[in-house]
């Protein structure tokens, strides 16, 4: 008892801390696949691991009950629903029945529009809380939260568990959850650049809800896949996505103009990211600001991007580099 009488006030505790980073990643030709269940599990496919990504630094209290508040790019009205759900997925998974999640994330690429934005910032926000919150689990585990959320939420099938350990480019050749699925990555040439550009978001369950769609994409999805598997090299796996994006016919106005610009500069191989209203190039690094200035020229709504093959796998940052 303290000398005035009164009880001594409990100590107040400070929100425990941690940051998380997982790279994006651009998608330029998928099948989805189906187990036994009527929901998806996965989907195979070929893509690129981009340099950037999302950063999620989250802190941890206890409370009465779960609650988990989001910020990205500093706006906590954005309705992060998929990183949500799978904030909630894990905390519920792993007994934790009482906690305020704070969660404030800095994503460095376009939103909504085939740059899997979604699965970076789900995968890097699970890192983050499960740090903060002293759930210790392997990172695949882990992982399996943010997959979960992307079907859930219908926005990705098979990026987190590209993501969630992976480097590089090249193409999902088995589907399945985080460490199951099997990346089979290509030789990429030193300098080579990813040089993008974003018009609009695009919602995703548009294609995906329609069966017609569907089905064109399983059937172009599994060919390209094939003459993928017959020569794995990135120039390869560009055409096939070139081949895919062209037999879908998604492509809006915007998205052909920009993909002739970006040839006409230089590029060798460019296509429609899958799903969006967006292109990616491949490039070497003398033609990268050429092909961006090109395809900056279709007007002030464009956002240009040029990214390198990313390297840097996913993970909880140390305090040093937060």
């Amino acid at each position: 008892m303290s000398w005035s009488g009164r009880s001594p006030r409990r100590p107040r505790l400070r929100p425990k801390q941690r940051a998380a980073f997982a790279p994006a990643a651009i998608t330029n030709f998928f099948e989805i696949n189906y187990n036994s269940s009527p929901h998806p599990t996965g989907a195979t496919g070929g893509g690129y691991i981009l340099s950037k990504g999302t950063m999620s630094s989250a802190a941890f209290s206890p409370a009465d009950g779960v609650e988990v508040v989001t910020s990205v790019n500093g706006d906590r009205s954005y309705n992060a629903r998929t990183t949500r759900r799978a904030v909630e997925l894990l905390l519920a998974g792993s007994g934790v029945t009482g906690g305020r999640v704070r969660l404030d994330q800095r994503v460095e690429t376009p939103i909504g529009s085939g740059f899997g934005a979604s699965a970076a910032s789900s995968t890097s926000a699970v890192y983050a809380v499960a740090a903060a919150a002293g759930i210790r689990a392997p990172k695949r585990t882990l992982a399996l939260y943010a997959h979960r959320a992307e079907i859930l939420e219908q926005t990705g099938l098979g990026t987190v568990s590209v993501v969630f350990d992976s480097v590089g480019a090249g193409a999902i050749t088995v589907p399945g959850v985080p460490g199951d699925a099997k990346f089979v990555t290509v030789p990429v040439p030193k300098g080579t650049r990813i040089v993008t550009a974003f018009v609009a978001p695009y919602d995703k369950k548009d294609a995906l809800s329609s069966r017609a769609v569907s089905e064109k994409i399983n059937r172009l999805g599994r060919e390209a896949l094939n003459g993928f598997l017959a020569d794995p090299t990135l120039e390869n796996l560009a055409g096939q996505g070139e081949k895919f994006s062209a037999g879908l016919g998604l492509e809006s106005t915007e998205v052909k103009k920009l993909v002739a610009l970006a040839k006409s500069a230089g590029a060798k191989y460019a296509s429609q990211n899958m799903i969006g209203y967006s292109v990616h190039s491949i490039v070497g690094s003398d033609e990268s600001r050429k092909v961006a200035r090109a395809m900056a020229s279709l007007g002030r709504g464009v956002r240009v991007d040029v990214f390198e093959v990313g390297s840097k796998r996913a993970g909880v940052l140390s305090p040093s580099r937060r």
